[in-house]
């Protein structure tokens, strides 16, 4: 039942962000100054999101939650992935008033799936899994 409104949370999150991006944006003079809090303001963005998010899943009847520190904050960290590459990107389209043709739209989101399915693998890499998961049953996980 979730799954049939997942796409309004998601533009909700990503029409809530853009604003304040764009404000922040146009607020300050190019340079390095803009661009380094840029980073922390999406940053903290995406893991607001995303911990809200997690937050606000806990009474649905669906999910069981074993550890709930590790998952409002690894969890958390994990899933803000994919805000971190989608709320710049999603601020992008057609930020200077010109009509997105639907080809580079469409080049955008796939490099921006990429980008993040890339993040979610180096996390797996490095951080590894979360739980005592048999990962030799499973397929493609090394």
């Amino acid at each position: 039942m979730l799954y049939l409104i997942t796409h309004a949370y998601f533009m909700s999150y990503h029409a809530a962000t853009t604003p304040v991006l764009r404000k922040y944006w146009t607020s300050m003079k190019p340079g390095a100054l803009r661009w380094i809090g840029g980073v922390f303001l999406v940053l903290a963005l995406a893991y607001f999101t995303a911990f809200m998010e997690a937050f606000t899943i806990q009474s649905v009847p669906y999910y069981h939650i074993e550890d709930r520190f590790t998952f409002y904050t690894i969890g958390s960290t994990f899933y803000m992935l994919y805000f971190v590459i989608s709320f710049p990107m999603f601020a992008r389209v057609e930020e200077t008033g010109d009509k997105w043709s639907l080809a580079r739209t469409a080049i955008d989101s796939l490099g921006s799936a990429m980008i993040v399915f890339c993040l979610c693998d180096f996390w797996r890499l490095i951080v590894g899994g979360l739980g005592s998961i048999d990962s030799s049953k499973m397929p493609f996980v090394y």
